[in-house]
């Protein structure tokens, strides 16, 4: 379970959260309690598995954090009128290409290249169909899905530090894990921002059930998805 808090102090025109300052035009004091709990958990035996295929899955997770990368670089493109998210979006983008750089070490390390092929993510593919296509709900989804997938992706690395026999892998993804758990709600408190709490947390509570049901639909492999 993660729990998270965010406070906004009312002078006027920043917001304190997470370590990261935005600019915005809010004079209030804004106290946030929520948890985000995955409604399905991901079977310890699973990282068994991703472990005997570990080559492969190094290679996935490069993929998935360009992709993070990328989002967040879209959203900026896509809604650049969100000026006050725009400094995390970027900060949250380089820290990704940080990880990327850390996870291309540990494939040269184990003597291979990046995978020319850019593979689709069929967990983000069974998620499309929950987005709604009005521009600012549209918004809404894509923000909360990216908090709920992150929120995967950090489980699955601690079960891969558990299970991993290799000193580096074990302790990369202990401490990946650990690192993105400070980060997972960033996408939800950008939501709030813009939208009524109780319709972001009615929201969160829909796509983490659906999240749930594609999650457990999927057959196993060495992805973070």
């Amino acid at each position: 379970m993660v729990t998270c808090i965010v406070n906004a102090y009312g002078k006027a025109g920043t917001i304190y959260s997470c370590g990261f300052v935005y600019s915005t035009f809010l004079e209030k004091k804004l106290i946030y309690n929520m948890k985000l709990e995955l409604k399905y958990k991901t079977p310890l035996e699973w990282a068994v598995q991703a472990v005997d295929g570990i080559d492969e899955f190094l290679q996935d997770h490069a993929d998935a954090e360009r992709k993070v990368s990328n989002m967040c670089m879209s959203f900026i493109a896509k809604y650049p009128n969100r000026h006050e998210i725009i400094d995390e979006l970027t900060q949250i983008a380089v820290e990704e290409l940080l990880h990327f750089k850390q996870v291309y070490k540990l494939i040269q390390a184990r003597g291979n290249q990046l995978s020319p092929i850019f593979h689709k993510d069929p967990y983000m593919k069974l998620l499309m169909p929950i987005f709604r296509s009005d521009r600012d709900l549209l918004f809404m989804d894509r923000l909360i899905v990216a908090s709920i997938a992150e929120l995967r992706g950090s489980e699955r690395f601690g079960l891969i530090g558990k299970v991993a026999k290799d000193t580096n892998i074990a302790k990369f993804y202990t401490n990946l894990h650990l690192q993105e758990l400070e980060h997972i709600d960033s996408f939800i408190k950008m939501a709030l921002l813009y939208f009524p709490e109780n319709e972001v947390n009615k929201r969160v509570e829909e796509i983490l059930i659906k999240e749930a049901e594609v999650t457990e639909s999927l057959p196993w492999r060495c992805a973070i998805h």
